[in-house]
C-alpha cells in the first residue's frame, strides 16, 4: 500500500471521460487535502446547489432513468431513491443530472451531457464543496434525505476492505491514476482511522487500505478527529 501511495504521487494522471472523480495534482504539488473539479460546477444548477432542505424525490419515470444512468456510468447501485437536479437542452445537446441513493452504499450524482457521463459520490462532493467554499461557484452536494449525513458508503467501503471499523466520519482526499482510484480517510468509532484507496466506477484498480499509523510513516497524516466532522 505504501508503494502505491508513493507511486501515485509521481504518476501522470490520465484524463478519464467516464465516471472520473476530481484528479490529484501531480508530483511536487501533491498535498493531502480535498480537491475540486472546476468544470463540475458548470454542469450543475447553481441555484439548486445553493438551496436549503432536502431534495425532492423524482417521479417513477425519472427514477428509472436515474437507475439506468447510474448503471451506464458503472455505479453499482440498488436504487432506493433518486432526485432530479438538472434537465436542460442547449444547442441540441441534452444535459441530465440525478442524485441517487443506493441501499447500504454511497449516494451519487450522475450526469450525462450528450454521450459523456460522470459520476461523483456524495462524500467526494461534500469534501470538495467544503474545500471550495468562498473560492468560487457553489458545488452541488447530495441532499436526498437518504444521503444526507449517511455513513453507509464508508461502512460498505471498510467492510469490503476487511476492516473492523464502524465509520463515524469520512473525507474524500482526491482521485485519479491509471487504473483510477478515489482516496478516502475514514475515522472509526473508538478513534482508529484508515486511508483507503477504492476503484472508481469501471476502474480495474484494487481496493487497498492502511491504518493512520502506516499512513503517517508514508507521509500521509490522517486529519479527522472525533467531534470535528
Amino acid at each position: 500500500m505504501r508503494a502505491l501511495i508513493l507511486s501515485l504521487a509521481f504518476a501522470s494522471l490520465a484524463t478519464v471521460a467516464m465516471a472520473q472523480a476530481p484528479g490529484l495534482p501531480t508530483a511536487s504539488n501533491y498535498t493531502q487535502r480535498e480537491f475540486t473539479d472546476p468544470n463540475f460546477a458548470n454542469k450543475m444548477n447553481a441555484a439548486d446547489a445553493a438551496g436549503k432542505g432536502f431534495r425532492e424525490s423524482a417521479n417513477p419515470l425519472q427514477q428509472r432513468e436515474a437507475q439506468s444512468l447510474a448503471t451506464e456510468a458503472g455505479v453499482a447501485c440498488e436504487l432506493v431513491d433518486a432526485g432530479l437536479i438538472m434537465n436542460a437542452n442547449r444547442a441540441g445537446v441534452r444535459t441530465v443530472s440525478y442524485e441517487v441513493a443506493c441501499k447500504n452504499d454511497f449516494g451519487w450524482v450522475v450526469t450525462k451531457t450528450g454521450a459523456a457521463l460522470t459520476a461523483y459520490d456524495c462524500v467526494a462532493l461534500l469534501s470538495s464543496a467544503k474545500a471550495q467554499k468562498g473560492r468560487g461557484p457553489k458545488l452541488t452536494t447530495c441532499r436526498l434525505k437518504a444521503n444526507v449525513g449517511s455513513t453507509d458508503g464508508l461502512a460498505s467501503l471498510t467492510k469490503k476492505a476487511g476492516l473492523a471499523c464502524k465509520p463515524t466520519q469520512g473525507a474524500y482526499l482526491g482521485g485519479g491514476g491509471d487504473p483510477a482510484i478515489s482516496r478516502y480517510e475514514v475515522l472509526c468509532d473508538g478513534g482508529s482511522g484508515y486511508i483507503i484507496d477504492a476503484p472508481q466506477p469501471r476502474s480495474k484498480a484494487g481496493l487497498q487500505a492502511m491504518s493512520c499509523t502506516e499512513a503517517k510513516a508514508a507521509g500521509l497524516a490522517c486529519s479527522l478527529k472525533p467531534g470535528k466532522g
